[in-house]
């Protein structure tokens, strides 16, 4: 679908929001004053720039007002001749205050004739412009913000399964295992030496007994917890990626995308063109010469419009940089024109300012026009649908998130292996040690300490048991909450005795959230459900009745949030239903085969 002209459709119903206004009539201010600054004596820019300051406040107070009488009589949506004759009326009450403001300040103007050329130019067609491009703002905003969560989804997804993210995942958990059996080394050898010294049951107990306390494991533990919970929330990814700098870093792939499926009819660039360049003539133009070259220009943009068509739709890789150059060109038609004109006539009237022609007139209509590509409602329907590719810099960006959630997640594992399977081992084994002396009984003393020593050769070896079924991976996870909080759980009988490596993912998640609901929420009732959601993903639900109501946004960034973020590349929410919290996660599950599908 290509864009339509609003000129053309005036039957069609716009949606009126003044938003975007004030930043109308501030930028055409600039553009008065700009003129106005190349026709003035430099010793009365003061007055001026007042006189200018003042314009703004008033316009900007009349279109406020405008705005309000609207709303106070219910007109919601007006077409496109009623914006005009808006504009027109706003602009041109302008005018007068204008003509008003210029006599105090000694300031001259154009004709009066000049003037109501451009107060027709600006109100009948910047005016309704930004009307309807603040009308739709927020199908705009709301569209990339989709655009954004879908393309950082998809690329957290990519980066998670690459191969630089699983050689990361490596080298953390070497990293981690290192310093763990490192410091499993330390304290076996610790009570190797005091087993095999010779002395009385008592004495090695006494000896042995500081050891069990594990200090050296208990700080590691602690470490590696503590590096999982002190994150910089400037790590988020809705923090870290700025919505507007994200726009600018995929600008050229979006534009890249659209271009070759909408491309802007040839009426759009000669729209815009003569929008931005009539005001020009009028100002520094005389009748006659206005009515040579205006014909003129008309000729050229269309003919430069069509070219910039014919080149965007060429197969070289250079197509489209080729076309944005001859956008750029295109602006500087009115220098061009003026400098053949000078040819034949020497009047310095016909002169347009050289910042004007030959800096301001190309660079506004390049970025336009580059913009109405990208940001038109026609555009929008090939962002919903776009391949998701992120550029370099994205793709970095969120590998780094990405390894700094496994760092994190690994980490909060790790700490929880040590000090509830390692530390607890130690602590037991102090105990039945301290029995063993109260009773005498070297063989238990004995026995426990090899035992001990066993588990100490080989640490890590429960840390990664061979995948559960998922029921029983969920049953293990909940059992510890049971008689704490009532748990509803139901699963989808294709996925009870589902094996697959993200089983201890998903367990994990629902771990999380079971402990935040109780934790956080104060919940006592909890229902939750796995089901298939596409051929390869889940959706975890769960409902509770938390008497706190969770934060009104996610901006709070902890492990939880790592965990959920690690399993789901962000698909994830929690919203206040009734009195109830919802916790809703989708997540994909890498295997080569793909889930069973509902029969």
């Amino acid at each position: 679908m290509r864009v339509q002209i609003p000129a053309t459709v005036s039957h069609a119903k716009y949606k009126i929001d003044f938003t975007l206004v004030p930043v109308a009539i501030i930028l055409i201010e600039f553009a008065v004053f700009l003129t106005q600054y190349s026709q003035e004596s430099k010793s009365n820019l003061s007055n001026l720039v007042l006189m200018r300051i003042i314009h703004t406040i008033i316009m900007i107070s009349i279109s406020l007002l405008v705005s309000q009488i609207y709303m106070r009589t219910s007109r919601r949506e007006l077409s496109f001749l009623t914006l005009s004759i808006t504009g027109i009326f706003v602009i041109g009450l302008g005018d007068l205050l204008h003509a008003y403001l210029a006599s105090l300040f000694g300031i001259e103007l154009i004709s009066v004739y000049r003037r109501l050329g451009i107060i027709l130019i600006q109100g009948s067609l910047w005016f309704p412009a930004f009307m309807i491009v603040g009308g739709n703002r927020k199908e705009i905003f709301a569209q990339f913000r989709e655009y954004e969560s879908r393309l950082i989804a998809a690329t957290r997804a990519q980066s998670r399964t690459s191969l630089a993210i699983k050689e990361a995942q490596k080298d953390i958990q070497l990293r981690i295992r290192s310093e763990f059996y490192a410091a499993c080394k330390v304290l076996q050898d610790s009570i190797t030496a005091q087993f095999c010294s010779g002395k009385k049951l008592n004495d090695q107990y006494e000896a042995i007994a500081p050891l069990l306390s594990g200090d050296e494991l208990r700080k590691l533990s602690r470490s590696l917890d503590i590096s999982s919970s002190s994150i910089d929330p400037q790590m988020q990814t809705s923090k870290s990626i700025a919505s507007l700098n994200l726009f600018i870093q995929q600008f050229r792939i979006l534009y890249t995308s659209i271009v070759r499926s909408t491309p802007l009819r040839m009426s759009s660039y000669a729209f815009v063109f003569i929008a931005l360049v009539t005001p020009q003539l009028i100002n520094y133009y005389s009748l006659s010469e206005f009515l040579i070259t205006d014909p003129i220009l008309l000729l050229l943009i269309f003919i430069f419009s069509k070219l910039i068509i014919k080149t965007q739709s060429g197969t070289s890789k250079r197509a489209l940089r080729n076309a944005s150059l001859l956008i750029f060109l295109t602006g500087l038609l009115p220098l061009m024109v003026n400098f053949a004109g000078q040819v034949f006539t020497q009047n310095s009237v016909t002169r347009l300012p050289i910042f004007i022609s030959a800096l301001i007139m190309p660079i506004t209509y390049y970025l336009l026009m580059e913009l109405l590509q990208v940001l038109r409602p026609s555009a929008l329907s090939v962002i919903r649908t776009d391949q998701l590719k992120a550029n370099v810099v994205l793709q970095k960006k969120v590998e780094e998130i990405v390894k700094e959630d496994f760092l994190q997640t690994l980490s909060h594992q790790w700490a929880v292996f040590i000090h509830g399977k390692t530390l607890t081992r130690l602590a037991a084994t102090s105990l039945k040690l301290k029995s063993a002396v109260d009773t005498d009984d070297s063989h238990t003393f004995n026995e426990t300490l090899q035992t001990l020593l066993t588990s100490l050769r080989n640490p890590d070896a429960e840390f990664e048991e061979g995948s559960s079924a998922l029921q029983d991976e969920l049953s293990s996870r909940l059992d510890p909450w049971r008689g704490f909080v009532d748990i509803k759980v139901t699963i989808a009988e294709e996925l009870k005795s589902m094996r697959n490596p993200r089983v201890r993912v998903i367990g994990e998640v629902i771990e999380e959230l079971i402990s935040n609901s109780i934790r956080h929420g104060k919940a006592k009732e909890i229902t939750l459900s796995v089901m298939i959601a596409g051929d390869k993903d889940i959706e975890i639900i769960a409902l509770d009745d938390a008497t706190v109501a969770p934060a009104q946004s996610l901006e709070r960034f902890g492990l939880g949030t790592r965990i959920f973020n690690l399993a789901s590349d962000g698909r994830w929410s929690i919203t206040r239903v009734g009195s109830s919290t919802q916790f809703k996660l989708k997540m994909s599950i890498d295997s080569e085969k793909e889930l069973p599908s509902n029969q």
